[in-house]
């Protein structure tokens, strides 16, 4: 897994990020760079509520 520095940069995650913030953050993650999987957890809430990964 390789980390896209410069995504990072301009992407942070929201400071106390809610729920669709943290989907939206970590769907963009997903997109353009490939350090870290989504958390377990959260991927199990997103299946929950029928957001498509």
């Amino acid at each position: 897994m390789s980390i896209n520095k410069a995504w990072h940069s301009k992407n942070r995650m929201p400071k106390n990020a809610n729920f669709e913030q943290r989907v939206k953050w970590h769907l963009s993650h997903k997109k353009n760079c490939s350090c870290m999987p989504i958390p377990k957890k959260l991927e199990e809430e997103m299946k929950r509520r029928g957001i498509k990964i």
